[in-house]
């Protein structure tokens, strides 16, 4: 039976993948994301330059008859690392302060390439108080993955919002709110919210202040 083209541009943007029980499960396509029916549920998993991410989405109350597999995290290292660290120090947290003193949200992008790894890109935006209006979303370069997609409530709690939901519903990246500014020892403080987006699907992330 001839699959419906519609159906067939599904499985081939987004497939589902049963995990071999006896034999080996084929990387996930760079760029690709995926779902894996594993023996204890299913999952989703993708591949990204950046870095790889696999999560349960459903336990399963039985036994299922596929293979086994772990999940794979190596998104939360991504604000750890030494050149986000730096650009959060050189841009991120001064820009959202000078925002958070006038009492205005601020958003910013982080990129990734394979040629310089992580940079900051500015965004053209509108802010108010309690909203961010980004004129013009970037069209990036080929080869250049947007990584972190970070905004600020200012001094506001920070949280997800359902807005933040709706920009959040498609793509693969961090996503990270920073609210509840203060200015202590002449150091920026913010707390962070982070989760994981793939897709959709969301997946918090527990990080420092």
């Amino acid at each position: 039976m001839d699959t419906n083209l519609k159906d067939r541009l599904v499985q081939e943007r987004f497939p589902t993948v049963m995990v071999p029980r006896f034999g080996q499960l084929s990387p996930c396509p760079l760029y690709q994301t995926r779902f894996l029916i594993a023996r204890g549920g299913l999952y989703i998993d993708t591949s990204q330059p950046f870095g790889a991410f696999r999560r349960c989405l459903w336990f399963s109350d039985r036994d299922l008859p596929y293979g086994e597999i772990a999940e794979v995290d190596d998104f939360s290292g991504i604000l750890k690392d030494p050149q986000v660290t730096a650009i959060f120090e050189d841009f991120v947290l001064p820009l959202a302060a000078e925002y958070a003193g006038n009492n205005l949200e601020w958003a910013g992008w982080v990129i990734w390439t394979k040629e310089e790894r992580y940079s900051y890109l500015p965004l053209d935006f509108e802010a108010s108080a309690a909203s961010i209006l980004i004129k013009e979303r970037p069209l990036l370069p080929q080869n250049t993955y947007l990584a972190l997609d970070v905004h600020s409530h200012g001094a506001m709690k920070a949280f997800f919002s359902l807005t933040d939901d709706c920009d959040d519903s498609g793509g693969v990246r961090l996503s990270v709110v920073l609210g509840d500014y203060s200015r202590n020892d002449g150091r920026h403080h913010f707390v962070y919210k982070c989760r994981v987006v793939v897709e959709g699907f969301f997946f918090d992330l527990e990080v420092g202040e």
